[in-house]
C-alpha cells in the first residue's frame, strides 16, 4: 500500500470583508486516517446576524443587476473551472480524491459534469424551461390582459449537507440565476469546495461576491436559527441534509413564516423487468452503465442507486417462489458465498412439490414451465442471480478504471460489518448469495438477496455495496416499501422494461413519492429544465407578481373572475346616496 503524504488546510470562511478576530474558535475534519486535515472557523451567533444583516442590505442591488451580466457572470466561472490547468481547480483537484475517498479520475468526471450547469445557454435553457424565460426576471412581461415579473426572493440561506461535494455548484447557481443574495451555512462534513467556489466568483467579479457569504457554525446551535429567522433579513432556506435535520429547519423557520425549498435524505434504485433476460446483448450493455451508476459519488448522492429489484412474475407457477432462486456458477475470478447446491435445490424442489401442498392448481405445463426456469438459473447468466454475477463482474471491470481509492482502516471494518452482517443473517440459511472481488478485496460487494430488504439493510448500500433481489410483481414491491416506511425517501427509480411496464412503474411510484424515471444506468443523467425533487427550484426561489390594470375597451376580456359581472352596478353605486 501506498504511503501518503499528510496534506493540511486551513479553509477561511468566505465573506467579502470578514471580521474575525484572533480568538475566532476554529474546528478540523480529518480524512484518510487523517492524512487529510483541514481546519475552519466557527462563527458564533452575534457574528452570524451582523454578516446577514450586511447581506440583507444588498438584495436592491443583486435585484437591479441585468439578467445578462449574472449570466455572464456565471458563464466566466463555469470556463474557469473546465479549465483543468485552473489554479483553484488544479488545488481542488488534489483535495477531493481524499475528501471523497474516490480516485482522482472519478473525482474530475463529477466535477467537470457538475460544472456543465454553469455555462450561459445552459443556465438559459434552465430559466426557459422552468420559468418561461430570463426576460420575466428583467421586465414587466405581458400575459393575457395583466404584465407578469418575477422578484427575487431576496436573502436565501443554503443550508449545506456533506454527502456530496457538487451541492454548491448546484444551489449558488440556483441562487444566483434567480437574483437572490446567498448566505451559506457550511457543512461540517463538506467545508472545502464551496468556498473555492466563492473564491473563482470573486475573481471574476467582485461586486457579486460582496452578495455571498458562506461560513459554518454549529448545527446544533439551534439559538442562532432562531435568531435568524427572527431577525426578518432571511426571506428562503435551501436546506440539504439528514432528516433531523431537515425537520430542525422546517420547525424553525416555518414559526416566522419563511419559505423553505427541502431536499432531505432520498433513496434511489432500479426496477428491471425479466423481459431483459430474452436480450443477453442489452442485458450486457445495461449492467456494465449500471456498474458505473453505483461507482459515481460512492453510492452517498441521492440519485445513487442502491438496489436492483428484478420483476420475474411465478405468479403462475405450481411450485413455492422461495425455492426457484439457485446459486450461481463459481468462477476463478470472484469470490462467492453461500450454502446453495444448485442439483440438490433442484432435486428438492420437486422433492418438496410431491410431498407438501405447493402445488396450487397443479397441471403440467406450469410445472414444466417452472422446470425450464430452474434449469435457466442453474446453467445460465440470464436469469435474476445471474445477473448479479454479471454486476460484480461490470463492478470489477469498473473498478479497474474507476477504482476506489485510499481506502481507510474505518472503510475496510465497514465493509467487512457488512458482508459477516449478511452471511449470518441470509447466507447461512440459503437466503443469499455475496459475490466480492478475490483475495478478500474490500472494493466492492454485491449481494443478491432472495428476500427483500429492510431498510437497515438499504441503508448499509453505500461505497459500492449493491443488493440484488427478485420481486414477484410491482404491487409487492410497494407493499415492502410501505412496510419499511421508506415512502418519504423515494427519488430516482430507473425501469427497463416495455413501454407499458415503464409507464405502470412511474404511475404506481410517482404516487407512492418517487420524482424521476431515467433509464437503468442513467442515474447521474438530469435533463436540463426538469424538475428536481418534484419541484422547480428557480421557481421556488422567486415570487410571482403581476399588474392587472387591464383593459377591456377592447372586447376581449382574455378571462377573468369578478363579483360583479355586470359593470351597470358600479353606475347605480354612484348615484345612490347615503
Amino acid at each position: 500500500m501506498v504511503k501518503l503524504t499528510k496534506i493540511e488546510r486551513n479553509i477561511p470562511a468566505f465573506i467579502f470583508e470578514p471580521k474575525i478576530g484572533e480568538t475566532t474558535e476554529k474546528t478540523v475534519i480529518k480524512r484518510q486516517d487523517n492524512v487529510l486535515e483541514i481546519e475552519f472557523p466557527i462563527f458564533e451567533k452575534n457574528t452570524v446576524i451582523e454578516i446577514a444583516k450586511n447581506l440583507s442590505y444588498k438584495k436592491r442591488r443583486a435585484h437591479n443587476r441585468d439578467i445578462e451580466e449574472v449570466l455572464e457572470i456565471i458563464d466566466q466561472v463555469g470556463s474557469l473551472w473546465a479549465d483543468r490547468n485552473y489554479d483553484i481547480r488544479k488545488e481542488v483537484m488534489e483535495i477531493l480524491p481524499l475528501m471523497t475517498g474516490e480516485s482522482r479520475e472519478l473525482c474530475e468526471i463529477e466535477l467537470s459534469g457538475t460544472t456543465e450547469l454553469w455555462k450561459k445557454n445552459n443556465a438559459e435553457l434552465q430559466l426557459k424551461r422552468e420559468i418561461g424565460g430570463k426576460k420575466y426576471l428583467e421586465d414587466w412581461i405581458e400575459k393575457g390582459n395583466s404584465k407578469l415579473h418575477a422578484q427575487p426572493r431576496g436573502l436565501v440561506l443554503h443550508n449545506m449537507a456533506g454527502n456530496a461535494f457538487n451541492l454548491g455548484f448546484l444551489t449558488l447557481f440556483y441562487g444566483l440565476v434567480s437574483k437572490n443574495v446567498n448566505l451559506v451555512k457550511l457543512s461540517h462534513g463538506e467545508p472545502y469546495v464551496i468556498i473555492k467556489l466563492c473564491q473563482s466568483i470573486m475573481d471574476v467579479d467582485k461586486n457579486i461576491a460582496k452578495e455571498i457569504a458562506a461560513l459554518y457554525w454549529r448545527g446544533s446551535s439551534g439559538e442562532i436559527y432562531d435568531e435568524l429567522f427572527n431577525s426578518g433579513y432571511i426571506d428562503a432556506v435551501i436546506a440539504w441534509g439528514g432528516i433531523y435535520s431537515i425537520e430542525e429547519i422546517r420547525r424553525r423557520a416555518y414559526r416566522f413564516g419563511i419559505k423553505v425549498i427541502d431536499h432531505g435524505p432520498k433513496l434511489s434504485f432500479s426496477i428491471i423487468s425479466e423481459e431483459l433476460f430474452q436480450n443477453p446483448e442489452k442485458l450486457n450493455e445495461l449492467i456494465q452503465k449500471l456498474a458505473i451508476d453505483v461507482a459515481c459519488w460512492n453510492q452517498k448522492a441521492c440519485l445513487s442507486p442502491r438496489i436492483i429489484y428484478i420483476v420475474d412474475d411465478p405468479h403462475k407457477s405450481a411450485i413455492n417462489s422461495n425455492q426457484r432462486d439457485t446459486n450461481l456458477s463459481r468462477s476463478n475470478d470472484l469470490k462467492v458465498s453461500d450454502n446453495d447446491s444448485p442439483a440438490n435445490t433442484l432435486l428438492n424442489t420437486f422433492h418438496k412439490a410431491s410431498e407438501t401442498n405447493d402445488i396450487l392448481d397443479f397441471n403440467m405445463k406450469t410445472l414444466m414451465k417452472r422446470s425450464i426456469k430452474l434449469i435457466r438459473n442453474n446453467l445460465s447468466d440470464i436469469s435474476p442471480v445471474g445477473f448479479a454475477r454479471l454486476l460484480a463482474d461490470s463492478l470489477k471491470r469498473t473498478d479497474r478504471i474507476l477504482p476506489r481509492a485510499n481506502l481507510t482502516h474505518t472503510d475496510g471494518l465497514e465493509m467487512t460489518r457488512k458482508r459477516e452482517y449478511f452471511y449470518m443473517n441470509y447466507a447461512t440459511k440459503n437466503r443469499a448469495t455475496i459475490i466480492t472481488p478475490p483475495n478478500e478485496k474490500l472494493d466492492w460487494t454485491v449481494v443478491y438477496l432472495r428476500d427483500l430488504p429492510k431498510k437497515n439493510e438499504i441503508d448499509m448500500c453505500q461505497n459500492r455495496f449493491v443488493i440484488v433481489t427478485r420481486v414477484s410483481n410491482i404491487r409487492n414491491l410497494i407493499h415492502s416499501i410501505r412496510q419499511e416506511q421508506l415512502k418519504q425517501y423515494l427519488q430516482t427509480i430507473s425501469v427497463y422494461g416495455s413501454d407499458e411496464f415503464i409507464e405502470e412503474v412511474a404511475e404506481e411510484f410517482s404516487l407512492l413519492g418517487a420524482y424521476r424515471f431515467p433509464r437503468v444506468g442513467e442515474h447521474n443523467i438530469h435533463p436540463i429544465g426538469m424538475p428536481w425533487d418534484g419541484h422547480y427550484v428557480i421557481n421556488d426561489l422567486i415570487k410571482w407578481v403581476y399588474i392587472g390594470f387591464q383593459d377591456y375597451s377592447n372586447g376581449k376580456e382574455g378571462g377573468r373572475i369578478s363579483l360583479f359581472k355586470d359593470e351597470s352596478f358600479f353606475q347605480k353605486s354612484k348615484r345612490k346616496r347615503f
